[in-house]
């Protein structure tokens, strides 16, 4: 998505996990950062009312805490060593930029429940800017980010009187949005990611040694129990909102193709499982299903298996599965030696440009006349009956 469903979900937003070509501009309500180092500890910022809120984590260069009243939930992850709102680089040379998730346990029973656990992510995908979500599918994968959140949230660097900047990530999440009210148990954690300075942050003691890790790889054990409260009335208006931001994304600024509409043809610089590059136009006749993915997205990743017994399924049926990836052989070769995929693979491709995707897992099911007749997450049943009556049509 992510800027940014991974996994459970994100997927964000395209960075190292979501290479998020991001630049971003805002003109927030005037006078509600704090003035110095002291203040933005004991008050926090944005009308957070820090002196009030349960603070979940105060460690590792990360203060992690929650609030709420009857109408939202109100979190705030402050990260006192990233002073740097610049991009960085991905090993296969893609930029980068700051991305977080609050990971929710909605119903608080510890493990994924589907339609009701949710995701809430800050800058997931370049041209996603501000506070997104993703619903729980069940067993880490999710739907796509959405953006018809009624809540606000930015990631914003606070210039203290110390002469400095402090990254302050800001999520107001209504409470009808995810189903619960005052009295109501949840569980939730942060997770927060900077290209410059190279952080990977989390409230909770999950940790990684020498590699990588994406927001749902944390196991829903790890995530801390809070009780939702009797909070007093807010201003939400003193919360920055993300989604009026201004990006300078270098992404191509086109809309994704509707069912409905022929679809725009493919390309990729090299191909794995696939000796010859197709084209559309050269499988016209077939039914085609085109995936966007990435090695970093976890739903995408929890989708591999599903996606391999389709093309079992339907091999030598008058059907072609394709899949791309912005990522290279640097990225996806490494990945394939603890990953089976059986399909196709097409590197370095241009075509999520091209196809307008803001979010991933996403794919299009393609009839035989060259016409889209579906499109969505990769990893559901709906999927599947699309396929089999396509092919039966074009029988």
């Amino acid at each position: 998505m992510p800027h940014p469903s991974a996994m459970k979900q994100f997927c964000t937003i395209l960075w190292v996990f979501v290479a998020a070509t991001l630049v971003s501009t805002a003109a927030d309500t005037p006078n509600t950062a704090p003035s110095s180092l002291p203040a933005l500890r004991e008050s926090g910022a944005f009308g957070f009312p820090q002196r009030e809120a349960r603070v979940l984590c105060d460690r590792g260069g990360l203060r992690f805490s929650a609030w709420n009243n009857g109408e939202y939930l109100f979190a705030q992850a402050v990260l006192w060593d990233d002073d740097d709102a610049s991009l960085g680089k991905t090993e296969d040379n893609r930029e980068i930029g700051d991305w977080s998730v609050v990971l929710l346990d909605v119903d608080a029973d510890g493990k994924p429940t589907p339609n009701v656990d949710r995701d809430y992510l800050l800058n997931p995908w370049p041209g996603q800017e501000g506070l997104r979500y993703q619903i729980s599918l069940g067993d880490r994968s999710s739907t796509s980010i959405k953006s018809d959140s009624k809540g606000r949230g930015a990631i914003r660097y606070v210039e203290v009187s110390e002469g400095r900047k402090v990254r302050v990530d800001t999520y107001l999440i209504p409470l009808r949005e995810i189903g619960r009210r005052v009295g109501d148990k949840i569980r939730l954690c942060y997770w927060g990611f900077s290209p410059q300075p190279p952080l990977t942050l989390n409230s909770t003691d999950f940790k990684v040694v020498g590699k990588p890790y994406y927001p749902w790889s944390i196991p829903f054990a790890r995530y801390q129990e809070y009780f939702l409260a009797q909070g007093h009335a807010i201003d939400a208006t003193r919360v920055p909102d993300g989604q009026k931001d201004v990006s300078l994304s270098q992404r191509k600024n086109v809309s994704m193709p509707k069912v409905g509409e022929a679809a725009r043809e493919i390309s990729a610089h090299d191909w794995i499982n696939l000796h010859h590059p197709p084209t559309l136009a050269s499988l016209r006749g077939k039914v085609v299903l085109i995936e966007f993915w990435a090695t970093w997205c976890g739903p995408c990743v929890a989708g591999i298996p599903h996606l391999n017994d389709l093309y079992h399924k339907y091999e030598g049926k008058n059907f072609q599965l394709l899949s791309f990836v912005e990522e290279g052989h640097p990225i996806m070769d490494k990945f394939l030696t603890r990953k089976q995929v059986d399909y196709p693979i097409g590197l370095e491709s241009s075509s999520l440009d091209d196809y307008g995707v803001e979010g991933i897992p996403q794919a299009f099911l393609i009839d035989a006349s060259g016409k889209i007749i579906w499109q969505g997450h990769s990893a559901t049943a709906e999927l599947d009956d699309a396929i089999s009556a396509a092919l039966s049509a074009a029988k």
